[in-house]
């Protein structure tokens, strides 16, 4: 099924011929090469974006293996003097089951609000 062309279709295209008949060969020329440097202009564009994802991921990569090389080990080690006394500090409080009942009583809310 073919159907007829658009007279505004056809007025534009005979418009557009009539402008190239009375245009000079230099100015064809340079609207030439205007053409071919956005085309590829815009080639380069593409090809930065299909880039792109591989950067982030490379990025990401990289980042994960800094944070990986540079974890504190997982071996335990023996604590400083200071860290002693953090550690004394906390001890009771891990170990005496009823701090956690206080803590999680009604009474709490009450104190906080004080």
């Amino acid at each position: 099924m073919t159907t007829a062309p658009d007279p505004a279709d056809l007025r534009a295209r005979q418009l557009h011929a009539s402008a190239l008949a009375h245009t000079s060969p230099q100015t064809l020329a340079r609207l030439r090469q205007a053409r071919q440097a956005a085309r590829e202009a815009g080639l380069e564009r593409a090809a930065a974006r299909r880039r792109s994802p591989w950067f982030a991921g490379g990025a990401l990569a990289a980042a994960l293996v800094v944070a990986v090389a540079l974890r504190p080990d997982s071996t335990p080690q023996a604590p400083g003097p200071a860290a002693t006394v953090a550690v004394e500090a906390a001890t009771p409080l891990q170990e005496d089951p009823g701090f956690y009942l206080w803590l999680a009583s009604a009474d709490v809310p009450a104190l906080a609000l004080e």
